[in-house]
C-alpha cells in the first residue's frame, strides 16, 4: 500500500469526541453524551474541539461549525433559530444592502435586508448532515 493511502486509512481511524445536543419538541437544546467523530470531518476547522458540535434533530444528525471562526461563503448551508423555531437556509450572495438566501434545496430565493440577516440567531455553518453517527 502506498504511503498516502496508509496515512488516509490511519486518519479515518482517529476519532474525536464532540459536544452533542438534542433538539427537544419545545425547541430547547439538551446536552447529551459526546459523539465520536472521524477526525477527517473536522480537521480543517481551527480549534475543532471548541468550534464544532453535533446537533440531533429528530432522526437527523447535523455537524455544525461555529461562525466565526468559520466564514459564510456562497452555497453554504446555515443553521439558525428564530422565534423558537429551527431552520436552515443556503447563503447565495451578499449585495450592497441585502443578502440573497434560498431554501436548502435551492428552489426558492429571497432577498433579506442586511440588518435583518445580522439579527438572526445563527448557530453555525452546516458541515455535514447524516441519518446516524
Amino acid at each position: 500500500m502506498q504511503q498516502s493511502q496508509q496515512k488516509n486509512l490511519h486518519n479515518e481511524d482517529l476519532k474525536v469526541y464532540l459536544k452533542t445536543y438534542e433538539v427537544l419538541e419545545n425547541g430547547q437544546l439538551k446536552p447529551v453524551e459526546e459523539t465520536p467523530t472521524n477526525l477527517t470531518l473536522i480537521e480543517s476547522v481551527d480549534n475543532f474541539k471548541e468550534n464544532t458540535f453535533w446537533l440531533k434533530i429528530k432522526n437527523l444528525w447535523i455537524l455544525v461549525g461555529k461562525i466565526p471562526p468559520l466564514s459564510i461563503q456562497a452555497s453554504d448551508i446555515i443553521l439558525f433559530k428564530e422565534k423558537g423555531k429551527w431552520g436552515m437556509f443556503r447563503f447565495i450572495e451578499k449585495k450592497t444592502d441585502a443578502v440573497i438566501l434560498s431554501d436548502v434545496k435551492g428552489e426558492k430565493k429571497t432577498k433579506v435586508k442586511e440588518e435583518n440577516f445580522t439579527s438572526i440567531n445563527i448557530l453555525g455553518k452546516v458541515l455535514r448532515i447524516q441519518d446516524r453517527v
